[in-house]
């Protein structure tokens, strides 16, 4: 019988010389949380019209017209500690919204940040993971409702067109420029303007 491997295996996170895993949970949401804050800030600044279409309305959907209560470090911050997501998570979640981006123009603002990101990491909890919480576990911990959250988990779908697929290499330089993000935020070029889009 062949082996296989488990999802968890395959997005293995790289590792530094001493065998230590370079970017764990809590390296991973404070890159990512810092990476977004200026990613929203930018896209406020840029905002374009919206577009008419099918796509355009399941975007809409992700607008709450509310602002998160709490910052997006401790947002994501939530999702490790309550619903033990793992780094890799993270990354492939950060994966999904650059593909949105790119794809249908679907922009992480104030007003979207919370049920987009939810929807972002629960969507990739399901598909690396091989264990998750329900659906109602993840509303909670997001601060959405469990009917709100799977309306949304649909949205998202039809938005990535069903390609939840983050091959390996793809998945690799997604962490590559996370651990470039932690140096530049090591080395306070943190402002510093870096890529959004990663090469697929």
């Amino acid at each position: 019988m062949a082996s296989t491997e488990l999802a968890s295996d395959v997005y293995a996170l790289p590792c530094g010389d001493d065998g230590t895993t370079a970017l764990s949970t809590p390296v991973v949401v404070s890159v990512l949380a810092s990476l977004l804050e200026r990613h929203i800030a930018r896209n406020e600044r840029d905002q374009a019209a919206a577009a008419d279409g099918e796509a355009a309305r399941r975007a809409r959907a992700f607008d709450s017209g509310t602002v998160l209560d709490m910052s997006l470090h401790a947002f994501l911050e939530r999702f490790s500690r309550y619903a033990n997501v793992s780094p890799q998570v993270y990354v492939v979640a950060y994966a999904y919204l650059d593909r949105l981006r790119r794809g249908d123009g679907v922009r992480v603002v104030s007003a979207n940040a919370q049920r987009l990101l939810t929807t972002a990491i629960l969507v990739a909890s399901k598909f690396v993971e091989d264990r998750n919480y329900k659906n109602s576990y993840f509303a909670a911990v997001g601060g959405l409702t469990a009917a709100e959250l799977s309306s949304l988990e649909l949205d998202f779908l039809f938005l990535m067109q069903f390609r939840l697929n983050v091959s390996v290499s793809v998945f690799q330089s997604y962490c590559r420029h996370l651990e470039r993000e932690v140096q530049d935020l090591i080395s306070g070029n943190a402002d510093a303007p870096g890529p959004w889009t990663m090469a697929e």
